[in-house]
């Protein structure tokens, strides 16, 4: 008797489910955290509404955790003393069963803002849960991140959800960054860079590299010698199961960040160093005799400088 009950609700939250979606009628009534599904691919949508239903019958539990979470992530923080709680690794730390709870949450149905909670603590809340999305790596969560890196919004939100769509590690992810950022500029272009060195792809090496060749100012010139270092990364590179466009964006990478040394000073000239220290492609010493063969002055000894740093390089 009791499986029979629990086939006659679950069957008829799935039917409630796609009743509501092909009615056009938003699912839940208080929008997401970070998104209004509204603005979620029409498939896409009831998709993830579906799943959302099938899950509440299957693991109520996992929704309860994590909306606990949510809840009371600002009360985290304060007591972190001034420090970030690490809410995000937290939800992620739950595993694929949070997943769709955290889902809902962005783009379905917020929590109630609660007692004194700011727009900005709303912001912080919605990058924890992107964060923690993209740690989980899932190919199902690519509709809502994709949505979530489309809207307007603050630098480090922006930033968030790039890196969370660089973690799927896919073709697809790459070339949705690739995209958004042909259509970006000014400061959502540098976000959006910024975020994207979590995708190891050769696609997204070269679009980091073609931005930095432009001369860009000194800020986002560092954001971008910064993200190299991360696409690039060959301790990253090993933990990978997909290696095929390592040695390509290895090496992309490294020309990148030896021409940023040359073209570059300061701040961004010290993080191209060590971003190049990072990607140790096997390319770099001769990338770097070559640039030492065209300087001269004070550029000519700063690469003298950085071929012994990399022929003394602690990753070795």
């Amino acid at each position: 008797m009791k499986t029979q009950r629990r086939m006659v609700t679950t069957l008829a939250t799935l039917l409630c489910g796609l009743a509501v979606f092909t009615s056009g009628v938003p699912a839940f009534a208080a929008p997401g955290i970070g998104i209004e599904a509204a603005k979620l691919p029409a498939q896409a949508r009831t998709a993830l509404h579906l799943d959302i239903a099938k899950a509440r019958v299957s693991d109520p539990g996992a929704f309860r955790e994590v909306r606990d979470i949510v809840t009371h992530a600002r009360e985290a923080d304060r007591k972190a003393r001034g420090r970030k709680a690490p809410t995000s690794l937290k939800l992620s730390g739950l595993g694929t069963k949070a997943l769709l709870p955290m889902l809902e949450l962005v783009a379905f149905d917020a929590p109630q803002l609660t007692a004194n909670e700011t727009a900005a603590d709303r912001a912080s809340v919605n990058r924890d849960v992107l964060e923690a999305i993209g740690l989980l790596k899932d190919a199902r969560a690519m509709p809502v991140l994709v949505t979530a890196l489309a809207r307007e919004s603050d630098f480090d939100t922006t930033r968030t959800a790039a890196e969370a769509i660089g973690r799927l590690e896919t073709d697809d992810a790459a070339n949705a960054l690739v995209g958004a950022l042909a259509k970006s500029s000014g400061e959502r272009a540098t976000a959006i860079l910024s975020g994207m060195g979590s995708c190891h792809r050769t696609v997204v090496a070269r679009a980091l590299a073609d931005r930095l060749a432009t001369r860009q100012d000194d800020n986002t010139a560092r954001h971008v010698v910064k993200a190299l270092g991360h696409v690039g990364n060959a301790w990253a590179w090993k933990t990978l199961s997909a290696r095929g466009d390592e040695a390509a964006s290895r090496e992309t990478a490294a020309r990148a960040l030896v021409s940023a040394f040359v073209q570059y000073n300061g701040e961004v000239r010290e993080a191209a160093a060590k971003a190049l220290l990072v990607v140790d492609d096997s390319h770099t010493n001769a990338l770097i005799e070559a640039a030492r063969r065209g300087a001269a002055g004070d550029t000519a000894l700063a690469l003298d400088e950085l071929a012994n740093r990399v022929a003394q390089n602690p990753t070795h």
